[in-house]
């Protein structure tokens, strides 16, 4: 996996980023070395680039690329960064062998600033553990495999930021609801009266703005969409300026999903709001929206890394991920199910209630 190293300058051995700090620590004795260059206010990763300037006339300044050597892993479809050197390695998202003589080397966007890894491996174990612990109808032997094969990897996952303003025309049906006395007969023949909501509609039209900053999108395909926004929410406003030391001793994963692909994506995690916006413009106590037209204008991105931790293993040859956010320590996982054991509870509970059956229709006594 890509993966920076520097040498310690104690022992000459291999250093890598220490989550929560600013520095790197060494693997055989454990010496701290800091950045040499103070940290400063995150000016390049809170830069809002063009979208349509990279989506029609894309031709990026040197500094703004990046070239990484990525081989696409047949197991899961993930796209790890390899070393030029690498001769072998498993896939971080499914620990698939990945063959690394298809490896080919891309010009990619450069990340502009990363949150860098503040849980360690430890902590993540911990979670893990407080997880695995609650899960409820879990195979026996599960825990025990786990154990024995989990691994955590931490990866430094791509993901798109998009800033845009909207404007958005609709038609729609506004509701008022108004109440009638109605007169009725009940079951004695008496006449009762009570009141009885309508709703009286009519054609609305109109116009609505919205601004968004900062609709997170993930990059990559190599794990579940759900998993990754449970994931969230990301810490945005610790963002730093990209800066390849963070990223050592970690894998990072170069993005699938491309600038265009990411805004299509963008634009239906916005359309929630945007259906909110024209609720309270239409008013009354109901409202339907009928059709929308929306435009975007000033339209820019950001092209940033978050970390996580990622465990993968098999049951009966079933692929399960385990997530780990490494700013917050949020959990989520993929688990298998007992169905002997779900099997077994609902004869339980249906014996129970034949039990209580059983002894009510005693206690009650003949009629």
């Amino acid at each position: 996996m890509e993966q920076l190293k520097t040498q310690c300058e104690n022992c000459a051995a291999d250093q890598v980023y220490l989550p929560g700090t600013k520095g790197l620590s060494c693997n055989y004795c454990g010496h701290f070395t800091e950045f040499k260059t103070e940290e400063t206010a995150a000016n390049e990763a809170n830069e809002e680039l063009c979208l349509s300037s990279y989506l029609e006339s894309y031709s990026p300044l040197p500094e703004e690329q990046i070239e990484r050597h990525i081989v696409k892993c047949s197991g899961c479809g993930a796209q790890p960064e390899l070393e030029e050197n690498q001769e072998s390695g498993n896939c971080p998202f499914c620990d698939s062998p990945i063959v690394v003589g298809q490896a080919q080397s891309k010009k990619l966007i450069k990340p502009q600033g990363l949150l860098a890894f503040d849980v360690s491996r430890n902590q993540a174990r911990e979670s893990f553990s407080s997880w695995l612990k609650g899960l409820w109808f879990a195979p026996n032997s599960l825990q025990k495999q786990i154990t024995q094969h989990e691994k955590f990897k931490g990866i430094y996952l791509p993901y798109w930021t998009y800033d845009c303003e909207t404007k958005t025309q609709y038609r729609g049906q506004r509701g008022d609801d108004y109440y009638e006395t109605v007169t009725r007969q009940n079951s004695d023949g008496e006449s009762v009266s009570e009141q009885v909501r309508k709703t009286r509609w009519r054609s609305v039209r109109g116009e609505v703005y919205d601004s968004f900053d900062d609709v997170l999108v993930p990059a990559t395909h190599s794990l579940p969409r759900k998993m990754l926004y449970e994931l969230e929410p990301w810490d945005l406003n610790n963002v730093v300026d990209y800066k390849e030391e963070y990223l050592s001793g970690y894998v990072t994963e170069s993005y699938q999903v491309d600038l265009k692909e990411g805004f299509i994506e963008a634009k239906d995690i916005m359309k929630p709001q945007i259906e909110r916006t024209i609720h309270r413009d239409i008013g009354g106590d109901r409202q339907q929206i009928t059709s929308t037209q929306t435009q975007f204008s000033k339209e820019t991105f950001k092209h940033l890394l978050c970390p996580v931790w990622v465990s993968a293993y098999r049951h009966k040859g079933e692929l399960y991920q385990i997530l780990v956010n490494a700013r917050t320590g949020e959990i989520q996982g993929e688990r298998p199910y007992s169905w002997v054991k779900i099997g077994l509870t609902a004869l339980s509970v249906a014996a129970l209630v034949g039990i209580g059956v059983y002894f009510y229709q005693v206690n009650a006594g003949p009629v």
